[in-house]
């Protein structure tokens, strides 16, 4: 019994979540839904017209809506094709006459949940909701997964691919690479004497500095590319499909659009050391790829740095 009485009550906490939206132009009909959904718990709205649902939808998000398929003025076709349009994970529930089931069959066919009809069996209504509600928060947890892989993969202070991703997808762009016979070009890229311009301005002062020379990155690398926080002031930019000389090309003009940039409110002045390596013209497999790059990199930085190495 004890047990009974715990998932009644989880069913209530998530009832009182789920907003939910009747429109029915019949004043008893409209209050008899209201009521029952009240009763479970559910946060109710109710509409005598599509009109007037869509006014109260413009402030309020809804989970559900239930509307009548027969009303003067806006169909409840069009309130469904609506509501649809401006949600398409909403779901919409009709309510038909008995002797017009058809009409409701249709309006599954271009988007509605489900169906209930006049006159109304109390029961069948809560069941058909309980279904609804259900449906909806499994919507939500998919797309709180999606979020949380997407944060998963994504540098928190620049938007870039985190380091973990970088290497993820090195691999399979490698796996790729190998397959085509196409190249792969990776960028290291490590800006000059960041320390310094930390001690002098702040770590936040820092912060804006990576935040913005990530646009710049972002700004001239193709969707396909891969670009990456590798760690620090250290940035990875891969590049599918994309010979020694493309590779090179695009590594000049990063760091002449770091060098020609001011950066933070005091519009200091910035560079960076650039190292590059393209596979299967200077590595066979990844750690071999990562340690060329890497061995240009600090090339570039024995040189005098705000230069370009590759072999």
């Amino acid at each position: 019994m004890a047990e009974k009485d715990k998932d009644l009550n989880s069913e209530k906490e998530i009832a009182k979540k789920i907003n939910i939206l009747v429109v029915d132009d019949e004043g008893i009909m409209r209050q008899l839904l209201a009521d029952v959904l009240k009763d479970a718990g559910y946060n109710v709205w109710t509409a005598e017209s599509g009109e007037e649902a869509l006014k109260i939808a413009e402030k309020m998000e809804f989970e559900v809506v239930l509307t009548d398929l027969r009303m003067p003025g806006m169909t409840g076709i069009e309130v469904l094709k609506k509501f649809k349009e401006k949600n398409t994970n909403i779901c919409v529930i009709v309510i038909t006459a008995y002797a017009s089931v058809e009409s409701a069959v249709e309006a599954m066919k271009i988007g509605a949940y489900d169906y209930i009809t006049k006159p109304f069996n109390l029961e069948e209504i809560k069941i058909i909701i309980g279904r609804a509600m259900e449906r909806q928060f499994l919507l939500e947890e998919a797309k709180q997964k999606d979020k949380y892989k997407e944060l998963s993969i994504v540098d928190g202070l620049t938007g870039l691919y985190n380091h973990r991703h970088f290497h993820e997808q090195l691999s399979v762009e490698l796996n790729r690479s190998t397959r085509s016979n196409n190249p792969l070009s990776l960028i290291l890229i490590d800006i000059d004497d960041f320390k310094k311009y930390n001690d002098a301005f702040g770590h936040l002062a820092g912060d804006q500095i990576l935040k913005q020379i990530a646009d710049i990155f972002l700004s001239v690398t193709r969707k396909v590319d891969i670009v990456a926080r590798y760690g620090g002031e250290e940035f990875a930019v891969l590049l599918p499909e994309t010979g020694k000389q493309e590779a090179s090309s695009l590594a000049r003009r990063i760091r002449g659009l770091v060098d020609q940039a001011h950066f933070g409110r005091a519009g200091a002045h910035l560079t960076v050391s650039v190292g590059l390596a393209t596979f299967p013209q200077d590595a066979q497999d990844k750690n071999e790829m990562i340690k060329k790059a890497d061995e240009t990199l600090y090339q570039a930085k024995r040189l005098g740095k705000n230069r370009v190495c590759f072999f």
